[in-house]
């Protein structure tokens, strides 16, 4: 077998990895302000997209584009509190314990959870039953989560 030794060095080796922080706190309220915005936006987008999956062949692909939607709508509440977040985990643990909502950290989880599933399926298919399991979980996770997110940032303002 040949070797290539970039694939070993970075795929067959251990590597120390050394990573800078994911989470800057924004001190300055009009910063805190644009980074909320921009990942309100961001959040109706991918939402707005996951809706358009589902009425297409590939509807799984919209659980995919839920877990991107969610992420920006989390990281809107965090920016809120002065926090920019680039890190799938620490939105989660954010929302956990910046915010003191498991229940919102667990609703994401399991739509990531979800999206590594759908992922890294092996059968997926087309046809009613992958869009019920799409809309589903944009029905029952996704705008929820969204809904509730507002309710919190509307009772900061």
């Amino acid at each position: 077998m040949d070797s290539d030794k970039e694939f070993n060095e970075k795929c067959l080796s251990e590597r120390t990895i050394i990573q800078k922080p994911t989470v800057i706190q924004i001190a300055k309220k009009e910063l805190r302000e644009i980074a909320a915005e921009q990942h309100r936006s961001n959040s109706e987008y991918f939402l707005e997209c996951a809706k358009n999956l589902l009425n297409t062949s590939t509807p799984l692909a919209a659980v995919l584009i839920c877990h991107f939607a969610m992420e920006h709508k989390a990281n809107q509440l965090l920016a809120v509190h002065g926090y920019k977040v680039e890190s799938h985990i620490c939105t989660q643990i954010g929302l956990s314990r910046i915010i003191g909502r498991k229940d919102l950290a667990k609703k994401l989880s399991d739509i990531f959870a979800l999206r590594q599933s759908i992922g890294y399926r092996m059968t997926l298919k087309q046809g009613e039953e992958s869009k019920k399991e799409a809309e589903k979980a944009i029905k029952e996770t996704v705008i929820p989560f969204f809904e509730e997110i507002d309710k919190i940032i509307n009772q900061i303002d």
